[in-house]
């Protein structure tokens, strides 16, 4: 599996941490920055990770920013993509069982490494699940499209 990783400065420490744990386990995993611990603006990383992972160079992704929410905003409008931020274990198994997310946001300043590893592990193990909930993400692809409004019935 091919991972890209990425973070703002607030989720440098972090990044550069599961960057290793990632290795260590034998995944292909791409660094996209940012490098350095200077501030930099999060919708730039987000971005160019999200059209990465949307024309399939990579598998998933995971970003981190100081709390997630940045990061999945900006991930989320790349076209292709659902982006899922996760502070639980179940949190993260039901964002792919359920809405086969493809990129992973987590807060640096938020979520202990140990916690981080963890939610990681499950994220990438846990494989997106049929039926019912199918129906439901091509239904969010559609809402990208344009072509269905949604509703209540």
């Amino acid at each position: 599996m091919k991972i890209a990783v990425g973070a703002d400065h607030r989720g440098f420490s972090l990044k550069e941490k599961l960057i290793r744990f990632l290795r260590e386990r034998g995944f292909e995993v791409s660094d996209l920055g940012t490098h350095q611990k200077d501030p930099c603006d999060y919708p730039d990383i987000a971005a160019h990770l999200a059209r990465r992972v949307a024309n399939k160079a990579f598998d998933r992704g995971i970003l981190i920013c100081g709390t997630g929410i940045g990061m999945s905003i900006a991930a989320n409008k790349i076209k292709g993509i659902r982006a899922a931020r996760c502070v639980t274990l179940q949190d993260a198994r039901l964002s792919r069982e359920h809405n086969d997310a493809n990129v992973l946001t987590l807060g640096g300043h938020i979520i202990p490494y140990e916690r981080a590893k963890a939610i990681v592990g499950v994220w990438l193990k846990t494989a997106s699940a049929v039926g019912r909930h199918r129906r439901r993400v091509k239904k969010i692809e559609q809402l990208e499209k344009g072509t269905v409004r949604g509703g209540v019935r």
